[in-house]
């Protein structure tokens, strides 16, 4: 049996993976499409975002406890870890049973996004409130942060220096040099823009502003 997912649900859940990943792995790397259909195998099963990232952190724990030399090169690497975790989690209900997701406490996950956002973030107060004050479902949420974690990566794009704007570039054109065997050029303009984000969010310490992330989590 599947789970039903909508359309914003599984942007903000393949998109925190994909943050994760990258974060663990320390280099940037954007997922594969067969990293891609993995995710969606895991959200389509049901498998709690939580219970992912928890597992992803684990994996990279243990390799560097072993001193493993090189990097994780995709998500398949973690598969056969996600699927015991999975089974662990599963063998804690009735057989055949989920477990039912408590209700997401929607304010207390945007007020630990808030939380965490930089003191160096230009204009964080006008943002924090902003955070504080989303209201509706959790659907609707998720889709103004969505627009609202753009507009954080252009307030931090704007106010870097040139010297660090030089080094996210030569970061961004080195990930891409290194990629342009598998993409085309139709996807590079797209792809050198997510790399780009994403090597910005990894410098100015910002979070994903989605009600998913780990810096989401209320603290207890």
């Amino acid at each position: 049996m599947t789970s039903t997912a909508s359309p914003t649900g599984d942007h903000a859940y393949f998109q925190a993976i994909e943050e994760s990943f990258i974060r663990l792995r320390g280099a940037p790397l954007l997922l594969s499409p067969s990293d891609w259909q993995l995710a969606r195998h895991w959200r389509q099963e049901g498998i709690p975002l939580a219970l992912v990232l928890a597992t992803l952190e684990q994996v990279f724990a243990q390799r560097a406890a072993r001193g493993a030399k090189g990097r994780i090169q995709g998500l398949r690497y973690c598969a056969d870890a996600m699927e015991r975790a999975w089974q662990e989690h599963q063998s804690l209900v009735a057989t055949g049973a989920r477990r039912e997701q408590p209700e997401m406490d929607v304010s207390s996950r945007l007020e630990a996004l808030a939380s965490a956002l930089p003191e160096s973030l230009p204009n964080r107060e006008q943002v924090t409130e902003r955070l504080r004050t989303l209201e509706g479902s959790s659907e609707d949420v998720e889709r103004a942060l969505m627009l609202l974690d753009r507009e954080v990566i252009a307030l931090a794009a704007d106010s870097l220096d040139s010297a660090t704007r030089e080094a996210i570039e030569r970061t961004v054109e080195g990930a891409l040099a290194k990629l342009a065997a598998r993409i085309s050029r139709e996807d590079r303009s797209v792809i050198r823009d997510r790399l780009y984000r994403e090597t910005l969010r990894r410098r100015a310490h910002l979070p994903v502003l989605s009600l998913f992330a780990p810096e989401a989590e209320p603290q207890v």
